[in-house]
């Protein structure tokens, strides 16, 4: 198979792995708008849209490296959670394996000798040591304050507060 379709083709798994995973926090902020907490489920709106950003600078970097984007299915997310830390757990779970799949792309960018690939995927393995440390950190504060309301309803009010950044990547 040729270098440039090895690429095309991991890069078209990719962007169907970044909508699955905005589909998967769309859930999680279901989820936490049945709970009435609207803060809880602002942080997993912002979060999907971050996946759909990556999804789509994927999508428009196929088509800028002359290859053809290719739609794959999307699997249903989890409906429904345990808790607030069972939801911000299984986004942490989720981080863990984009960042091994964007290892694997960068290495096989690296492998087949794609530069523009290869400095493509840079920004995705920041952007995914950023992702991890930010779910380590909302669980760690969660674990603190256990199953006390009150404390919940601290962080739901922080969480409310979260802007979205600007997701700027490569070519944004």
């Amino acid at each position: 198979m040729e270098s440039q379709a090895k690429i095309v083709k991991a890069l078209n798994k990719q962007m169907g792995k970044e909508f699955s995973s905005a589909y998967n926090y769309l859930a999680s902020a279901a989820y936490f708008e049945e709970q009435e907490l609207p803060g809880f489920a602002n942080f997993f709106h912002i979060q999907a849209k971050e996946e759909l950003v990556h999804a789509m600078k994927i999508f428009e970097f196929i088509h800028r490296i002359g290859g053809d984007t290719e739609l794959l299915p999307i699997p249903a997310p989890k409906a429904g959670f345990e808790s607030a830390l069972d939801a911000f757990e299984q986004g942490l779970k989720q981080e863990k394996e984009l960042a091994s799949e964007i290892n694997s792309l960068l290495n096989l960018a690296t492998d087949e000798h794609h530069s523009p690939a290869r400095v493509f995927m840079f920004w995705f393995v920041n952007e995914q040591v950023e992702e991890e440390a930010l779910f380590t950190r909302c669980i760690k504060r969660i674990k603190l304050v256990g199953k006390d309301g009150q404390g919940l309803l601290m962080l739901d009010k922080e969480f409310a507060e979260r802007k979205a950044d600007s997701a700027e990547g490569p070519d944004a």
